[in-house]
């Protein structure tokens, strides 16, 4: 009696999420990668005087600091949701990451207002691709029957992201200056793409391809 070998695609995409202990590794990149995400959308707001007397700016023009991150991230949500379906939520995930990461060093390293609005909006282009395919990495990493417990955990962490941020900031700035609230992005960063590479689950192969977006309906969102 043959056995038969199980396919790596039917092994890298799931039926019914992701067998223990490789769950456990894929909520942790998911749970790291929305902590970051989250918590860089408040952090910098006790910042914001320090870094306007620093750079010499206005607080009208410091606060773009913040509207930039936020304005990004929001605007390119749903487009980078469909994106995920049509290329898979890991490839939209690792690219999202990567530029948060990498734009995090730029925010560091600034030196004018106009170079840290521009990288606080490249890192929420970044926390955008992390963002939009979150909720569809826990729905293929947990098995149906226990995904009410995944999306539970997955806002929870995101609800306690949301809130710490002025409590991080606190403790970050009461010993070093603004550009170290973006520098443990990096190391994190790199550390969630190695252990993403190993652990979030592909897309279940599909029998029809996904649509492809629309430019105009990109654009209208964006508008919107």
């Amino acid at each position: 009696m043959s056995t038969a070998t199980p396919s790596p695609m039917a092994a890298a995409a799931p039926i019914d999420g992701l067998p223990q202990p490789a769950r456990n590794r894929a909520m942790l990149v998911i749970i790291l990668g929305i902590t970051m995400a989250v918590l860089d959308g408040s952090i910098v707001n006790l910042a914001l005087p320090g870094i306007a007397r620093e750079l010499n700016a206005s607080a009208a023009h410091a606060i773009w600091v913040v509207n930039a991150y936020q304005i990004a991230t929001l605007v390119m949500l749903l487009p980078l949701a469909s994106l995920g379906e049509r290329l898979g939520y890991r490839r939209v995930y690792f690219v999202g990451m990567a530029l948060f990461a990498v734009s995090s060093v730029g925010a560091m390293l600034a030196h004018s207002l106009g170079t840290l609005i521009v990288a606080r909006a490249a890192q929420g282009l970044g926390a955008a691709g992390i963002m939009s395919v979150n909720a569809a990495l826990v729905r293929l990493t947990y098995p149906r029957a226990q995904l009410g417990r995944g999306l539970a955990v997955n806002s929870m962490v995101v609800a306690l992201a949301s809130v710490a941020g002025p409590s991080v900031a606190a403790a970050i700035l009461s010993v070093a200056s603004w550009p170290w609230l973006f520098a443990l992005n990096l190391p994190l960063g790199v550390f969630t793409l190695w252990l993403g590479r190993r652990a979030l689950p592909f897309n279940p192969p599909g029998a029809v391809a996904p649509p492809r977006p629309a430019a105009v309906d990109v654009v209208l969102n964006v508008l919107m």
